[in-house]
């Protein structure tokens, strides 16, 4: 009991994350921590995971602070932005659009954005979630299926790979 800290002092942390496909070239995001649970669908018209792989991959080994990750709805779209911050934190900030701004489909055009999912977190325990919440995608179909159903591009195995080459799944 002594040892708590008080809630103003606490780290959020993002509980969960899951992707699955729900249907040829369309899935289902979900971002949780203790406070929120986000779910929202995702086009095909955008590659997510990979984004989300590969920036992840820079922010661990220090190549940039800011990462952008889009995913792609019809239309619209949600955006995360993960931002490392002093001690080893991470802000994580997801916004949603009903213009596809940043996909470039179409050209940029000034659109209100709503910031609907707001976390911090240790960039390792919020790499750890995105790849436990990945084996489970893996676990549910094969590489093959994958393709099949997201369309337009496979799944990212080598930056996935990389990703979990960072931590510790212990």
């Amino acid at each position: 009991m002594f040892n708590q800290k008080p809630k103003s002092y606490a780290l959020e942390m993002t509980k969960n994350f899951n992707y699955y496909l729900t249907g040829t070239g369309w899935a289902e995001v979900i971002f949780a921590n203790d406070e929120k649970n986000l779910a929202f669908e995702v086009s095909y018209l955008s590659d997510p995971l990979s984004e989300l792989y590969e920036g992840l991959n820079r922010l661990k080994t220090n190549k940039t602070n800011i990462e952008k990750v889009v995913f792609a709805d019809e239309p619209g779209e949600h955006c995360l932005f993960l931002t490392t911050q002093e001690n080893g934190k991470l802000k994580i900030e997801i916004f949603w659009s009903d213009e596809w701004e940043e996909i470039n489909i179409v050209p940029k055009i000034s659109t209100k954005k709503e910031l609907v999912y707001f976390d911090t977190d240790t960039l390792d325990n919020f790499i750890k979630v995105v790849c436990i919440g990945t084996e489970y995608l893996l676990q549910r179909m094969t590489l093959e299926e994958y393709k099949a159903k997201w369309r337009l591009f496979e799944f990212p195995l080598d930056a996935y790979n990389n990703l979990k080459k960072t931590i510790y799944l212990g």
